[in-house]
């Protein structure tokens, strides 16, 4: 049998238990700390702002390398697939136009051949144009 003294002890430090509340700490977070008082002073009082010499430059500067920047992005040649497709069909097109009874073959680029089609009209249209052994510099001379 268990002897009354350790009975007694348990039941009062059972009730002690359940009397006590549980130790909590409590968080503060630093929420109690003091406010700096520079965090309240208002801004450059007293003082006039003068503007350094290299803040006008860098501002022209980051203005043109924005301008720079778009002027890359938005004048770079498209690159995708398709628009490469899109020339080729063009081109395959204008060529079936020219001659219904063409045949393609696999792996030949015919955009190519419609550049050069057009270079061969310049170069023709330019010969015609110019006379080589005309100078124009001779018409001023004959008015003297």
């Amino acid at each position: 049998m268990i002897p009354a003294a350790s009975l007694r002890a348990a039941r009062v430090a059972a009730v002690r238990a359940s009397s006590r509340r549980p130790a909590q700490q409590a968080r503060r977070w630093g929420s109690d700390m003091p406010v700096p008082q520079s965090q309240n002073a208002p801004l450059w009082q007293g003082h006039t702002v003068k503007e350094e010499g290299w803040e006008t430059s860098m501002y022209i500067y980051a203005a043109l390398a924005v301008v720079l920047q778009a002027a890359i992005i938005g004048f770079a040649p498209e690159t995708s697939i398709e628009s490469w497709a899109r020339a080729e069909a063009k081109a395959r097109l204008t060529l079936k136009e020219k001659d219904p009874d063409m045949k393609f073959e696999f792996g030949t680029h015919y955009q190519d051949l419609i550049k050069q089609d057009q270079l061969d009209q310049w170069t023709k249209f330019s010969d015609r144009a110019i006379t080589p052994g005309e100078d124009d510099d001779d018409d001023d001379d004959d008015d003297d």
